[in-house]
């Protein structure tokens, strides 16, 4: 009989005779949170200054400071997809928040799927993961694990849904003035738990005033203004009202809402009514819960990252996160957290360029303009040769005009190319072929990964431009009031580094080892003991 009762010991010596750790007791609830527009900078610039959830998992978790997100196109999307997934977007197949679609012959947006309905409004289309590859986390865990579960909720669909991998047990994200949604994707009925929730929700957006004031924790932030054509750019304008009591819950108020911290703080109100409508932590398998905060995105890209609100938003996600923290111990006191962000970001070009940056905003119109001028000149033809787009960094051919005009296509793309390569803003571009035939397998450190390659990580064929292009740095597409006053998206390190922590019982302190965050779902996987699906990551070492 003692021969049986020494093979649970078997594995635990061989690892330790390969001087690896034994994987710890799976706990009954594993919580993901992603930050979006979190920066490293951000976490290092205002960190010192906290003291709740943000403060806590800086303390006591296990901290990659030097995390990369090793791809080139830095957008919402695309960051989401990669976390849970442990692969690069060339592989995810969100290779941007929206690419051109050939055979639609328009751009579509991520998660965008008209057949699916939303449940809150069946007359109203709605998003689920049909354009997303593979499969992630939760997936290799309710396959894996008889009895999981697995859910997401964020302010942002295609956060929720891209953190969701294939067949999520459920994911809800927020629509307005309705509240938290789900589509027909994921089931036939909004649960009884968010219907009840949403009602007292929607009736607190109807009968109360939202008023952002400073938190008195907040030190003071920079104030100044920036004029531009129909529109002032104010930091340190507090207290400012997002929405009066009867006033209209129209598209104003949802922009105003979601350009604030209270997205975060109904985020976390519709997280802990799913962790106890659903009861999680509380069966006898492993439940996953990712939750994805998006107010510092909206607040990044309103204001501007060194500015008094986003100082005040990084205080109140800290208490956020700290509430956060409490409910999942409260509901498995041996709950594992792990934090992360989709990508960076950048303060206003104005600011920066105050501090002796070379900042500067382009206006994508004009750019694809002097582009199109350009190859009608060359090639003597008065049609577009190149599709617009929201963006100039993703270029495609307008192929029928091209072939109209009897043109060779690899000579156009080569014209687009030089061009491109000869203009002061563009740091780099690289053709469709080229890129094909890049290795994008992760070697190296991240921190020196190469343009070409960045980009080749966030290129698909079927999905991607004729041309890729990276700008220089601190390059701003758009000028307000149309445009976003600053935004992300280049391969740069301030909207690659990203914080990776990981509370639970593994050794607290910084690990200042380059690492990528497609080591995140890997890692994570290991220490869950699930076999991962194919992964671009690698198994990061949480015990030393």
């Amino acid at each position: 009989m003692a021969r049986p009762a020494l093979r649970p010991l078997l594995p635990a010596l061989l690892l330790a005779a390969l001087g690896l750790a034994a994987a710890p007791p799976r706990p009954r609830l594993v919580v993901v949170v992603s930050v979006d527009q979190l920066s490293a900078e951000l976490m290092q610039t205002y960190g010192p200054e906290l003291t709740g959830g943000l403060a806590r998992l800086r303390r006591e978790g296990a901290s990659f400071t030097e995390a990369y997100h090793d791809h080139g196109f830095t957008e919402t999307g695309p960051g989401h997809s990669v976390l849970l997934s442990g692969r690069f977007p060339a592989h995810t197949g969100i290779v941007e928040n929206r690419w051109f679609d050939r055979a639609a012959d328009r751009f579509v947006y991520c998660v965008e799927d008209p057949g699916a309905k939303a449940l809150h409004a069946r007359d109203q289309a709605s998003a689920s993961n049909a354009r997303f590859l593979g499969d992630g986390l939760g997936d290799w865990l309710q396959a894996q694990v008889p009895g999981s579960r697995a859910f997401t909720v964020s302010g942002k669909d295609r956060a929720a849904i891209l953190m969701a991998g294939r067949k999520p047990t459920g994911a809800f994200w927020f629509t307005g003035a309705a509240g938290f949604t789900s589509s027909s994707a994921y089931a036939a009925r909004l649960p009884e738990w968010l219907v009840r929730f949403d009602a007292g929700l929607t009736e607190r957006f109807a009968t109360r005033s939202w008023l952002w004031t400073k938190e008195p924790s907040t030190p003071e932030g920079r104030t100044a203004s920036w004029t531009f054509p129909g529109q002032v750019i104010r930091n340190g304008a507090l207290p400012r009202l997002i929405q009066g009591a009867g006033m209209p819950l129209d598209k104003g108020f949802e922009a105003r809402f979601r350009k604030s911290p209270f997205l975060d703080e109904v985020t976390l109100e519709a997280a802990e009514a799913l962790l106890e409508g659903e009861q999680l932590g509380r069966g006898p398998a492993t439940d996953l819960l990712a939750v994805s905060f998006s107010a510092t995105d909206y607040i990044g890209h309103g204001y501007g990252t060194l500015g008094t609100e986003m100082r005040d938003q990084i205080h109140r996600l800290d208490r956020t996160l700290g509430r956060l923290l409490e409910a999942a111990r409260r509901r498995d006191p041996g709950a594992w957290v792990v934090l992360s962000a989709d990508h960076g970001g950048m303060d206003l070009p104005e600011a920066l360029a105050e501090n002796g940056f070379p900042a500067r905003r382009l206006s994508p119109a004009a750019f694809l303009a002097e582009l199109r001028a350009e190859l009608k000149t060359a090639f003597k033809v008065e049609a577009d040769l190149v599709q617009e787009a929201p963006e100039p960094n993703d270029l495609y051919l307008r192929e029928a005009a091209v072939k109209a005009a009897g043109l060779d296509r690899k000579a156009v793309v080569a014209r687009i190319q030089a061009w491109l390569r000869a203009r002061p803003e563009v740091a780099d571009a690289f053709t469709a072929e080229e890129l094909a035939a890049t290795d994008p397998t992760a070697t190296g450190s991240p921190r020196d990964s190469s343009l070409r390659v960045l980009l080749r990580r966030s290129f698909r064929a079927e999905r991607s431009g004729d041309v890729l292009v990276a700008f220089k740095p601190w390059v701003v597409f758009g000028v307000p009031p149309t445009d976003w006053p600053t935004g992300h998206g280049t391969p740069y390190a301030y909207d690659r580094r990203v914080p990776l922590i990981f509370w639970g019982p593994w050794k607290a302190g910084e690990r200042p080892d380059p690492v990528r965050t497609v080591d995140l779902a890997p890692t994570l996987a290991r220490e869950l003991g699930l076999t991962p699906g194919a992964v671009d990551g690698r198994v990061l070492d949480l015990a030393r």
